[in-house]
């Protein structure tokens, strides 16, 4: 018997974000080397692809 995990999971980062359609703030777990992530806001119901924030 192994003890060696059988899937690694993912890699993702904690990212702030906000529901463009009623503002509501939350954080997600966003996978590293991916641009938008599909989010459904539990606030309003409304589905959006989000992009990650850039530095100015």
């Amino acid at each position: 018997m192994s003890d060696e995990p059988t899937g690694a999971a993912p890699a993702t980062q904690r990212e702030p974000i906000s529901c463009p359609g009623c503002g509501r703030h939350d954080w997600v777990s966003w996978p590293l080397g991916h641009d938008t992530y599909p989010w459904k806001c539990f606030n309003c119901g409304k589905e959006f692809d989000l992009t990650r924030k850039r530095a100015h």
